[in-house]
């Protein structure tokens, strides 16, 4: 894994994760890798500059709204990527990148106490309300 390949990180519970992005990138981001578009098109969108790219892979809502106006303008382009049409290659690197990350210290998950099968639907509810750590359910042998 490259270690360059991330040079300032910014979390966004930040007050406003805007302004620091604005710092180390003035002029906006060139592209933007996005986990949680529903979520995060507002940040996105304010720290795009023009022909910015959005990489989405993940939404919360299966409907979300977007800055239509100040996207148009900027020309942002908005691809739609569906994991499971990516090549196993690519996976397989993927797989590969983030155990190396996760055995150098650079990558960490927070994971919560497993919850037994029959609470399934409060870990629903969980991962519905953004919990920060992951959501496990207890499945018996």
């Amino acid at each position: 894994m490259n270690a360059s390949a991330v040079r300032h990180a910014v979390a966004l519970d930040e007050p406003d994760p805007a302004s620091a992005i604005r710092e180390h990138a003035p002029e906006g981001v060139d592209r933007i890798i996005e986990v949680a578009f529903s979520d995060n098109v507002d940040l996105d969108s304010a720290v795009a500059k023009n022909q910015t790219v959005i990489a989405a892979y993940a939404t919360r809502r299966e409907r979300p709204d977007f800055p239509f106006w100040p996207m148009l303008f900027d020309n942002v382009t908005i691809r739609l990527l569906g994991s499971d049409d990516f090549p196993i290659e690519a996976k397989q690197q993927a797989g590969a990148d983030l155990t190396a990350a996760a055995q150098d210290g650079a990558l960490s998950i927070a994971i919560g106490d497993p919850l037994p099968l029959e609470r399934t639907a409060e870990a629903h509810d969980r991962v519905d309300a953004g919990a920060r750590a992951r959501v496990l359910l207890a499945i018996p042998d």
